[in-house]
């Protein structure tokens, strides 16, 4: 072989071997390599996450009145130094407040039919210090971590709670269908309880003094006896 086709060859070589190594860098530092920063927003960045809750400051108030057009509502009361109430921003427009001395009147107004689309969550958060009287229309009412020297509730709610709370005078009273569930890890000096025949309670807590309840149908009535010091029925 002459000079000149020798010469030809390891042209042809020293280029292959430069594109096959060229192509072999390439394939290794895409697998290998970190993935670059690309300017932009990802989908589930565009998505609006708003704030659910609107607390609202309120005066000083030592009692709660909840009227309601028509629907279920759930109220929670939960202790705070400052009061105040918060509503779901669906619900914010249904619902009105005033004041009447010492007394928060919130009152919910008749909503339209919760979709999928259109959700609203007919829920409403006092907070306060203290709660002296509670008188409310609620489909559900829970207190929660009061502790309290007294409460009277009259309700015309179908369930209400006592979660956590202490509270040395309960005065439940109903003209209407209501479950009471006063839980285990409450605490009560005196409780005393009117209990129509379409109502039922059920006590799990710690009663220290009287368990006084009002009742012609003692069979909706469940008592943990171990934790009432002393049960007292009024017919």
């Amino acid at each position: 072989m002459d000079k000149k086709h020798r010469t030809l060859l390891i042209i042809i070589s020293i280029i292959g071997w430069a594109t096959i190594g060229g192509l072999g860098w390439y394939f290794i530092n895409s697998f290998t390599s970190k993935p670059k920063k690309v300017k932009g927003v990802a989908e589930y960045d565009t998505l609006i996450q708003p704030t659910h809750y609107k607390t609202i400051a309120s005066q000083a108030f030592k009692n709660v009145v909840l009227e309601t057009d028509l629907g279920p509502v759930q109220i929670y009361f939960e202790p705070s130094e400052k009061h105040s109430v918060k509503f779901h921003q669906s619900y914010l427009k249904y619902v009105d407040m005033n004041y009447e001395g010492d007394t928060l009147v919130i009152h919910a107004k008749k909503t339209p039919k919760s979709t999928k689309e259109m959700p609203v969550f007919k829920q409403i958060y006092v907070y306060a210090p203290d709660i002296k009287y509670y008188r409310g229309e609620a489909s559900q009412t829970t207190f929660s971590y009061f502790s309290i020297e007294q409460l009277k509730v009259e309700s015309r709610s179908s369930w209400v709670r006592f979660y956590g709370t202490h509270i040395e005078n309960l005065e439940l009273n109903t003209e209407h269908p209501c479950n009471y569930r006063l839980e285990d890890n409450s605490y009560f000096g005196n409780v005393k309880a009117d209990i129509n025949d379409n109502s039922a309670m059920t006590c799990l807590s710690y009663i220290q003094n009287d368990l006084v309840i009002k009742t012609k149908n003692f069979k909706k009535i469940d008592i943990s006896n171990e934790n009432v010091k002393k049960l007292i029925i009024e017919k």
